[in-house]
């Protein structure tokens, strides 16, 4: 079942928008790969402000040029205090915001979304986790033949599919089988792809000779 709590960009700016929120910790705030770098931009306006100067007046602009410095200094203190707390407000409401999503989108018991009612981690949990299969392990990919009546997986994809659902130790845990956890029972089929699993009535022949 599609994820339709949030769409796709919604889901990328989220994540984003969490990903510049994780800052490693210490006193000297570290270079971030991709962002321009703050000091050599400030020179760079510094540049352009005495570069105007210059050019206007023959020489750098002055601080104060007749301004009341107190009063300046006051509003430039109160606007930046103002930006650091709407950056402040922005960052809290974008960690509350994945915190819902993450908690709207959790595994049950036997490894299932609660809202997609797919396999966890669905869709808008790995956006925000960024968490992907092993390299090594093939995707699980289902497929679906009506009336269900049992689940059929190929012989070497019953530990991906415990690995990638997380139900390692689950039927210890739980003191039923797999194949009980989802309410039908699961049979090998070595016809199928690593990775496939077919939702399908019992006994149906996957082969394409024995289909109509």
């Amino acid at each position: 079942m599609p994820d339709s709590s949030l769409d796709f960009e919604s889901l990328q700016r989220l994540s984003q928008r969490g990903d510049s929120l994780r800052q490693r910790s210490g006193d000297q705030p570290l270079p971030a790969e991709g962002q321009e770098n703050v000091q050599d931009k400030l020179i760079d306006l510094i540049k352009e402000r005495r570069d105007l100067g210059v050019q206007r007046y023959g020489r750098p602009l002055q601080t104060f040029n007749g301004r009341n410095a107190v009063r300046d200094a006051l509003e430039e203190a109160l606007d930046l205090s103002t930006y650091l707390m709407q950056v402040e407000m922005e960052k809290k409401a974008t960690q509350a915001c994945i915190r819902e999503a993450l908690h709207l989108h959790r595994a049950n018991e036997i490894g299932v979304c609660v809202t997609c009612r797919c396999y966890s981690p669905c869709f808008t949990r790995r956006i925000l986790t960024s968490v992907t299969p092993p390299a090594t392990e093939p995707d699980i990919t289902v497929t679906t033949v009506h009336p269900v009546e049992e689940i059929a997986v190929h012989p070497d994809s019953v530990d991906i599919l415990k690995s990638q659902l997380k139900l390692h130790g689950a039927e210890e845990r739980l003191g039923a089988p797999i194949g009980q956890m989802f309410g039908y029972p699961i049979v090998h089929d070595d016809r199928l792809a690593p990775g496939a699993v077919r939702m399908r009535p019992r006994g149906y022949d996957d082969h394409p000779s024995a289909r109509p």
